[in-house]
């Protein structure tokens, strides 16, 4: 009894300290890789409190590989937007500027039902009042109302271009180029640059960490 006490007063010690340096977001919140490995941790700290003759080490081990394995990924896809959009996935609206998706409800397998219970549980009662809802990349669904501010699109992040974006807001990058020169700032430079519907432009220079 006073093993299996230790061995779930240190395990639980352990998966503070992974849940902890893995981040503070929410269950609903996280995106498929980080449910994955909370998953896959969660199963595996509880096999040696299971069996005692298990040795610790074969759940400690487990435990500190998928936690470095998770900081280093979140850590390349923070400086690698293409491989944070190949691993995550991008946001998918399925109501865009007032028109409803269809084809993007279907490939996203959402009833109109789904859509109007999740847009009653957001406060909104008619969905003639939705400008954008977007699924995203945790599955949850973000709504703007056509009475809200302006939907700002992220045209650059962290340097890269985000060209889709820009073509969808019908844009090209010889546009954010010549806005860029207004500013007299390098995309290289820029860590978030935003365009809202009606063409307002919000900039945000990358912090100099020499």
């Amino acid at each position: 009894m006073t093993s299996i006490l230790v061995r779930t007063i240190i395990v639980y010690v352990l998966l503070s300290f992974t849940l902890r340096a893995m981040g503070k977001r929410q269950l609903g919140e996280l995106d498929v890789g980080e449910l994955v490995s909370t998953l896959l941790i969660s199963e595996i700290a509880s096999i040696p409190i299971d069996d005692p003759d298990i040795p610790l080490l074969n759940a400690i081990i487990p435990i500190l590989f998928i936690l470095a394995m998770e900081i280093i990924l979140s850590t390349l896809k923070n400086k690698s937007e293409k491989l944070k959009l190949t691993l995550e996935g991008k946001p998918t609206y399925i109501i865009y500027k007032g028109r409803l998706l269809q084809t993007e409800l279907r490939e996203n397998r959402i009833s109109i039902n789904e859509l109007l219970s999740e847009l009653r549980s957001q406060g909104v009662g008619d969905i003639k009042d939705v400008y954008y809802a977007a699924v995203e990349q945790n599955g949850t669904l973000s709504v703007l109302k056509r009475d809200q501010p302006e939907m700002a699109h992220a045209v650059i992040i962290d340097g890269t271009l985000m060209e889709g974006v820009i073509r969808a807001q019908g844009y090209d990058g010889e546009w954010v180029k010549k806005r860029l020169r207004e500013r007299k700032t390098k995309q290289e430079d820029v860590f978030l640059m935003t365009v809202t519907d009606g063409g307002e432009i919000n900039l945000i220079k990358k912090e100099d960490n020499g």
